[in-house]
């Protein structure tokens, strides 16, 4: 079967495609998960290999593509018409762009297809006031205009200062003042991509150091700026590898955000 999330709202559809990963590995033990970026080619003929052997072993399969879309529309569409029904082998993809005319009928007919726009009015407000309340943290009503404001469109920004805002959480409701106390909402802030960008591209080591160097100043979250960069569609396999072996030293107290963006800016 298919699955299919897009949107540019990357951060609840980052979690929709967490929460579907670990729900097929807690109820399939013998689960095999494996991820696939099919912005290189032979990414897409380990693909194949992965969805044949399914056939020859009676267990489930679970393929989550990355920039599924960099393929040719006809090549995609042929093998997923293959698997739109499948028992063992789910497909699961992510984008940020709506499918291309070519896989649109196609990809009505997934089994669960869900899109992912950035939350407005109220739905934003309520998105806000839910993660507050996930973190135990009572915002006053203006504190949440407040927030609304600032972070418009900018889900990873929001959930990045709810978190600093757990230090406040034993003064009761917290203020828009009690929120600037902990970030600067006057300037500007430094450009995130900048740095991304400079690692995707492997540029030299002081003009890495150098990007990292501003954001640590501007007192940049570097939680935040691993979210974002592990977000994005268009990575090196290997970076999404290393991003994915970095949370798990971070999760297991081995390292923590601050040294995994030093050590990627070192490489």
């Amino acid at each position: 079967m298919i699955i299919f999330l897009y949107g540019p709202d990357s951060y609840r559809r980052q979690k929709k495609l967490n929460k579907l990963i670990e729900e097929y590995r807690n109820k399939y033990s013998n689960l095999s998960c494996d991820y696939f970026d099919l912005e290189n080619l032979d990414e897409f003929f380990r693909l194949k290999e992965f969805a044949v052997q399914m056939l020859l072993f009676d267990n489930k399969k679970l393929a989550v593509l990355k920039d599924a879309f960099s393929l040719e529309p006809k090549d995609l569409k042929e093998f997923l018409k293959i698997y739109l029904n499948a028992e063992n082998l789910t497909i699961l993809i992510s984008e940020e762009n709506s499918p291309p005319e070519e896989l649109k009928l196609l990809l009505k007919k997934a089994f669960l297809v869900e899109k992912f726009d950035f939350l407005k009015g109220d739905e934003w407000l309520s998105f806000i006031q839910k993660e507050a309340a996930r973190r135990k943290i009572s915002l006053t009503s203006q504190a949440v205009y407040f927030l609304a404001r600032i972070f418009k469109d900018d889900n990873w920004g929001l959930v990045n200062e709810l978190d600093k805002a757990v230090l406040l959480s034993q003064k009761g409701s917290i203020e828009p003042d009690d929120l600037k106390k902990i970030g600067d909402y006057s300037r500007e802030s430094p450009d995130i991509f900048d740095f991304i960008n400079r690692v995707v591209r492997d540029w030299s080591l002081p003009e890495k150091i150098i990007a990292l160097e501003k954001l640590f100043i501007a007192d940049e979250e570097p939680v935040k700026i691993f979210n974002i960069m592990a977000s994005l569609k268009r990575l090196p396999l290997k970076l999404i590898q290393n991003l994915a072996d970095y949370d798990v030293m971070v999760k297991s107290g081995k390292l923590d955000y601050e040294e995994v963006l030093v050590d990627l800016a070192l490489q």
